[in-house]
């Protein structure tokens, strides 16, 4: 059973593994810091103002510039000379901003389908039942 302080996966909890995309896109319009991704990220319509796990993202940006695909520099003009790092978007990441393009496009079908699928079903259901948002319906 998961402590209520975590969400399951109908209440969206696997939403960070929309974080690499939403980084490519981020770092295609500008270089940028790890913590202003963070408040990016938050301010999509997908984290609906909450913000992600920054170790989280901190750990998704390292894997991408291990695969090559964003790559970082130490900002010695940042505050207090702490030195954050920059991160920019490189070739292979563009390249890769394609392939999510169409695998989310794919994505979208699919997700569509099983919402009509829900849908049709839960016309049967009567309303007091499934009011999503307001606990886990998978974990009690």
């Amino acid at each position: 059973m998961k402590n209520e302080t975590e969400k399951c996966a109908c209440q969206g909890s696997t939403l960070m593994r929309f974080v690499q995309p939403i980084i490519l896109s981020l770092l295609s319009q500008s270089a940028d810091h790890g913590y202003d991704l963070v408040q990016k990220i938050g301010q999509t319509s997908l984290w609906q103002q909450a913000l992600p796990d920054p170790a989280g993202v901190y750990r998704v940006l390292r894997d991408m510039e291990k695969r090559g695909l964003v790559q970082s520099y130490l900002d010695a003009e940042s505050i207090a000379g702490i030195g954050k790092r920059v991160f920019s978007i490189t070739e292979e990441g563009r390249a890769c901003m394609h392939n999510w393009l169409h695998t989310l496009r794919d994505y979208r079908d699919g997700v569509s389908d099983v919402i009509g699928r829900l849908e049709s079903q839960l016309d049967e259901v009567p309303a007091e039942q499934g009011q999503g948002g307001t606990g886990c319906c998978c974990c009690k």
